[in-house]
Order: C-alpha cells, then sequence, then structure tokens
C-alpha cells in the first residue's frame, strides 16, 4: 500500500492495518525494540524463526538471538547505533535459536521515527531466515574452489575455446606448461595458430566437436617461447542454454617424454635386433617366472630350425642337450638360479635341426628384483663346434710332433754316433756328419711344409739332390712315379739318397767330368704291390768294393729295412754302383700311387 494513503487512515486503522502486515509475515521475524534495544512486539514470523514466544521475547534485550562472539563485540549496540546515525543498518551474520542452533540471516534495523516532532520512539528489526541459500552458495564456492583447484593442479594444458576456436581460458597447468607468462598474451588468440601443421588437424578435431562428437589428434606445437612439445589432444562440444555445441573444451597432454621414450625404444629394439641378425650366437631371453624362453634368428639360421619346431619353453631346451650332458647342466643352472650369482657358463652339446650335435658355450646373465628373487635369465648360445675340432687336431699334431721329434733325435744320436766312431779324422767326421745332418733337416722341411702326416717321393728326391743338379742337372737323370711316403720312411730314404750322392761325388759317376746317375723308381703290380727303386752309376771310374764298408754303406743297405721292412741291395759293378731298394707300398707309402711321372 502507497505510505500516502496509509497515512490518510485513521491511527486505529493504521495500527490494525500494520499488525495484520506483521502477522501475515510469517517467513520474516519482525520486531520491534524501544531506544534502549529491548524488545516491544514479537510477530509469529520471529516465532517461528527464533523460537521464542511472544511471551518469552517482550522485555528481552536484542542481544537474546545474538551468538556469545557477536555479544561479545557489542554488536547489538552497534546496529543499534547505526540505525540511529545513518537511518538504517543492514547485516548478514549468524544468529542463534531459542535450542541454540544458529542459522544464518540477513537483517535489517530501521528507527521508527514520529512524523509529527521527528522523534525516534524505537526500531524495528526484520530478520529474514537464509540459512539453505548460504550453504547452497558455500557448497556452489567450495565446487568452484574444487575445480579450480582441479583445473590449476592439472598437467594438462585445459582451454575453453570459442566456436571459431579463439582461446577464452587456459588453466593454470597449461600456463606452465605453454610457457606463458602473460595470459594476455594467449587469450583471444586462434588455438589453430600455434600448431606446426599450419591447424589442419586442429581444425578438423573442432569441427568433430561442433558436431556433437570428439576429436582426438596428437600434433607438434611450440610453446610461446619456442620450445617444441608433442601433445596428445582431445577436443569435445560444451553444451549452451538451448543444448547445443556453444563452446569447445580442448585437453592437451603433453607426450614429448613418451614421444622420446618411444623413439628411444624403437631404436633400441632396431639395434638389438640387428645385432642379433649380426651374429651367431644363438641369444636366449628366459623369463624364469613364467617359464618363456624367447630365441634370436641364430637358433634357425645356425642350428637349423624352423619357428614352429620350438617350444618357448625351458624343458624344450633342456631337451635338446645331449643326453650324457643334459643332468650336468641342469644342476648346473638350477644351481646359479637358487643361488645369489649373476653370472652361468657351460660348454655341453646341442641337438641340431638335423639331429647332429653341435659343441656350444653357453652363458647367461642374471635378471632379479630388489629382493634378489630370480626373475629372468639372459645369455648366448656360441657354436664351438670346429673350434674344438680344431683344438683335437692340434692335440693329435702335438702327439705327433712329439713321436717325430723322438725319432729325429733318436736318428741324429745314431748318425752322429756312427759318424764319430768311423771317421778316420774329426775334420772328416765333421764335414760328414754336417753333410748328414744338411740331409736329414732337408727331408723333415718337407715333411713340415708339406703336410704333417706324408712327403711325395718325386719332390723328396729332387730336395735331396738339388746341390749336386744345380750347376749339371743332366748328370742325374730322374724318373718314377708318384708315391706318398710315411715320415719315417720319407727321413730313411732321404739318409740313403745322400750316401750314395755323396760318394757318386767322391768316388763314383759324378767324381769325373763324363759320369751320369740313372734314379728311376716304379710300382709293381703284383699281389701285394711294392716300390721299386735303382740308383746306377754310368761312366765314372771302375769301381771295386771297398775292403772295408764305414757307416755310410750301412746306413745305405740298412736305413730303409728297419723301418718299413723294405730291402736295399748294394752292388759295386765296373761301370758304377748300383743301388736297388724295393718295399711294400702299403707300409712305406700313405696312399696310392698317384698317376704321372717325375723327371
Amino acid at each position: 500500500m502507497p505510505t500516502r494513503l496509509l497515512r490518510k487512515l485513521l491511527q486505529s486503522d493504521r495500527e490494525r492495518f500494520l499488525e495484520s502486515l506483521l502477522e501475515s509475515a510469517t517467513d520474516y521475524a519482525i520486531i520491534t525494540l524501544d531506544l534502549e534495544g529491548r524488545i516491544t512486539s514479537w510477530n509469529s514470523g520471529a516465532e517461528q524463526v527464533l523460537g521464542w514466544s511472544e511471551a518469552e521475547a517482550l522485555g528481552q534485550n536484542t542481544s537474546l538471538f545474538f551468538t556469545p562472539e557477536d555479544q561479545d563485540a557489542e554488536a547489538p549496540a552497534q546496529e543499534l547505533a547505526i540505525a540511529r546515525d545513518y537511518g538504517r543498518a543492514t547485516d548478514e551474520r549468524w544468529h542463534v535459536r531459542k535450542g541454540g542452533e544458529r542459522f544464518w540471516a540477513n537483517g535489517s534495523l530501521m528507527p521508527l521515527v514520529n512524523d509529527e516532532n521527528n522523534v525516534i520512539e524505537g526500531y524495528l528489526k526484520i530478520l529474514r531466515d537464509r540459512t539453505e541459500q548460504r550453504l547452497a552458495e558455500e557448497k556452489t564456492r567450495q565446487s568452484e574452489a574444487f575445480l579450480r583447484g582441479v583445473l590449476d593442479s592439472s598437467g594438462d594444458c585445459i582451454k575453453v575455446l570459442d566456436l571459431e576456436g579463439r582461446i577464452e581460458f587456459m588453466n593454470e597447468g597449461g600456463l606452465r606448461g605453454m610457457e606463458v607468462e602473460d595470459v594476455s598474451a594467449i587469450q583471444g588468440r586462434l588455438w589453430t595458430s600455434l600448431w606446426e601443421d599450419d591447424g589442419t588437424v586442429a581444425e578438423k578435431a573442432m569441427a568433430a566437436a561442433r558436431a556433437g562428437d570428439t576429436g582426438r589428434f596428437s600434433g607438434l606445437a611450440k610453446t610461446l617461447k619456442g620450445t617444441p612439445r608433442w601433445w596428445d589432444v582431445q577436443v569435445t562440444p560444451i553444451a549452451g542454454p538451448d543444448g547445443q555445441p556453444g563452446k569447445l573444451l580442448a585437453i592437451s597432454r603433453d607426450i614429448t617424454d613418451r614421444r622420446q621414450a618411444e623413439a628411444a625404444l624403437r631404436e633400441t629394439v632396431e639395434r638389438y635386433s640387428l645385432v642379433t641378425r649380426a651374429t651367431n650366437d644363438a641369444i636366449w631371453d628366459w623369463d624364469l617366472v613364467r617359464n618363456h624362453v624367447r630365441w634370436n634368428e641364430a637358433l634357425y639360421t645356425a642350428y637349423g630350425y624352423n619357428p614352429h619346431e620350438i617350444e618357448p619353453s625351458g624343458e624344450w631346451r633342456m631337451a635338446q642337450i645331449h643326453p650324457e650332458d643334459r643332468q650336468r647342466v641342469e644342476d648346473h643352472i638350477r644351481s646359479a638360479i637358487a643361488g645369489a650369482g649373476d653370472e652361468w657358463s657351460h660348454e655341453y652339446r646341442f641337438r641340431c635341426a638335423s639331429g647332429h650335435y653341435a659343441t656350444v658355450f653357453d652363458r647367461g646373465y642374471m635378471v632379479r628384483d630388489a629382493a634378489g628373487r630370480p626373475l629372468r635369465m639372459i645369455g648366448a648360445m656360441l657354436d664351438i663346434t670346429s673350434r674344438k675340432r680344431a683344438e683335437q687336431e692340434l692335440e693329435v699334431v702335438h702327439r705327433e710332433l712329439g713321436h717325430r721329434l723322438k725319432n729325429v733325435l733318436t736318428m741324429v744320436q745314431a748318425i752322429a754316433s756312427h759318424t764319430l766312431r768311423s771317421a778316420p779324422s774329426m775334420d772328416v767326421a765333421r764335414e760328414a756328419l754336417a753333410a748328414r745332418l744338411v740331409a736329414l733337416g732337408k727331408a723333415q722341411d718337407l715333411l713340415i711344409t708339406k703336410s704333417s702326416e706324408e712327403a711325395e717321393i718325386g719332390t723328396l728326391v729332387h730336395s735331396v739332390l738339388e746341390a749336386h743338379r744345380a750347376s749339371e742337372p743332366e748328370r742325374l737323370r730322374i724318373q718314377g712315379s708318384r708315391v706318398h711316403l710315411s715320415p719315417q720312411a720319407a727321413l730313411s730314404l732321404a739318409l740313403i739318397l745322400h750316401e750314395l750322392a755323396t760318394n757318386a761325388v767322391k768316388y763314383g759317376a759324378l767324381s769325373n767330368e763324363q759320369g751320369h746317375v740313372n734314379l728311376v723308381w716304379t710300382v709293381t703290380e703284383d699281389t701285394s704291390a711294392c716300390l721299386a727303386l735303382r740308383w746306377s752309376e754310368h761312366g765314372g771310374p771302375i769301381v771295386t768294393e771297398p775292403k772295408h764298408k764305414g757307416f755310410g754303406s750301412r746306413l745305405i743297405t740298412r736305413g730303409l729295412a728297419g723301418g718299413v721292412g723294405g730291402e736295399v741291395t748294394l752292388r759295386y759293378e765296373p761301370t758304377g754302383v748300383v743301388c736297388t731298394i724295393t718295399a711294400p707300398l702299403d707300409s712305406l707309402a700313405t696312399s696310392s700311387p698317384v698317376q704321372g711321372t717325375v723327371a
């Protein structure tokens, strides 16, 4: 009702109207106070809001429903003073109901002024319970603060874009990630301008979000300071009042470290693959927890297995070990796993796909967890079959060399002993012994350079007689088949030929300028094949059989027979010395005769 109409009413009518008005406002606590702040009226709304009845409240000071802390701060008296001085005092604070329960209310205190004399006669206080609104607002503030905290603490770059793609909001994590020092430098900027691909992929993601879908992509964008970073992005619509997309939410996660780690992992895997392909070692990775074994390609290329033939288990691997080695290897490897060591190695025989066994050297390294429990074992299996075979062959050679050296030393001892005993003087003995040892050395050189097992007779003949043929090769006429001699037969024959040639130079066909020697050997084709060698001298001085036979003659006639069971005859014919040697081929030679002749 307008104030001027209220003024036209009679006093009694006005009081009744006000009373009716006060009583009908049950949502409001309407209270009148005297000048001292004592309650003079208390409507039904006050009873409902504050809990005291009118009878209980009348005459009480207004501090009745103020909290103890406000009472201590003299808040009721200050409120009266403000209303008196300024015509109104408004506030929002906690108040107390009759039962002690607190509630939040907004209130207004106004002075009651006599219109006739303009004197304050009392005060009117109006309170309204705003607890629910206060709690709702507080909940909203807390929710907003929580959301703000979540946004600020997130390491993701969270942005709100308008439908054209301009940046309206970016969270603190995004500002840090994009190295933004002044937020105004990013607000209003087109999001697509940040991407290295001119924003093509980003625009497609926004188009999907504007259509109500979700746009996703990964791309490279630079921060405002120019640092390149990779981002995993998701763009979704933010619905407006009409339910249609009104804005866009873009969440970008920095995946630079992940991309670098993935690139490094790819490089490592590629390097590992190249290494495993470049080596002949069979590399294995044994997951001890799952009992799963993974092999590289060498198991196929070096050992012949097809992938479908291989079971990726420890049992399959053990089953390929030679039965004689299996238990020993299994015990050893189980002991290494159960122990505290980190390395294991063993040598054993491993079955190839063809069925034959390769000798391998296997070595592995243990991977344990922090508590020392075994997790994996990684190793490499090297095929050492050729090396073992070479070691065995070398051992045979060493034994043969030792045996041969003993034989040579025995022969040297015998030659030296007989030469010194039968020589007329030390000078003669020295010269004879030196010549015989040279012949022996040439034969030994031939055996070493050609083979540890054999010497070819033609090569041996030319080597021993080389000094005598160098100046006049036509005086030594050599012809014969290819025959391989055992080491012992080669040494004996070398000494015999040396003695024959020495005697021919001193006394026989090679002592003048006209004589010559025929050296011919053949292989007979009888039931038992034999080598027949004939040394015959021609054109030299008349030869007579010596009365005393020295060590040279004895060496000629006995040297071969004692070694291989052959027969040597020495005749002193008028035309020259003739020496014939016959020996069974199976004891003399290491192989069958080869086609061809030697001249």
